[in-house]
């Protein structure tokens, strides 16, 4: 693996974790204590898959290892839902200033455009591509899982869509079906892009 690669994992890796660092340090500044605050993040999509992607930026600078296509497309993916997600239906609603308007937009956006970049930048590099797109759900199906769970434990919800004693099941059901929609086109679209995408000549060299 060239050093160019291994410093671009390792700079997407530290945006990701300046920005949750900066969003912990808002929330202690707001009078949470640390283990309260890192409870409240963690039951956020928005907050865990970008912790999964750091990690893995993170694991590729220190180790100069390349990833499984499966892996980095299913974070890829997870990292588009975020960004997705968040702009269509939750960025309404809010209204930031500051660093919270940075993290926002780290988290939100930035982060997941670079991801996205650094994938395509994979594809061309890491054979064979494709792959079961299908299995790159797993990571979103298991937080939908526990955020349900832990939604009825707690009584909190971390989305609206997903509030079971608001909606009701039915209704959340029907929202995760149209989440599981649209993951899935854009898993098999990103399986479509990832057996066309042209190989690097260095890496035919090898």
């Amino acid at each position: 693996m060239d050093q160019k690669y291994r410093i671009t994992a390792g700079l997407i890796g530290a945006i990701g974790l300046a920005a949750l660092g900066v969003q912990l340090g808002l929330r202690l500044g707001r009078g949470q204590s640390l283990g309260p605050a890192l409870w409240s993040m963690a039951g956020f999509f928005t907050i865990l898959t970008n912790l999964l992607m750091t990690a893995t930026m993170l694991t590729i600078a220190a180790t100069g290892r390349r990833l499984p296509f499966g892996w980095m497309s299913m974070v890829t993916l997870s990292m588009i839902m975020v960004g997705l997600v968040y702009h269509t239906i939750l960025a309404q609603h809010f209204s930031f200033s500051g660093l919270r308007w940075w993290v926002d937009m780290a988290l939100h956006s930035i982060l997941p455009a670079l991801m996205l970049w650094f994938w395509l930048m994979e594809t061309s590099r890491n054979d064979p591509r494709g792959g079961q797109p299908l299995w790159w759900l797993l990571w979103p199906a298991g937080y939908a899982v526990y955020a349900l769970v832990r939604g009825a434990l707690t009584g909190r919800y971390p989305y609206p869509f997903l509030n079971l004693d608001e909606l009701g099941a039915g209704a959340v059901a029907l929202n995760m079906a149209g989440m599981v929609a649209v993951f899935a086109a854009l898993a098999y679209a990103l399986n479509a892009i990832g057996r066309v995408m042209p190989l690097r000549a260095a890496y035919a060299e090898r």
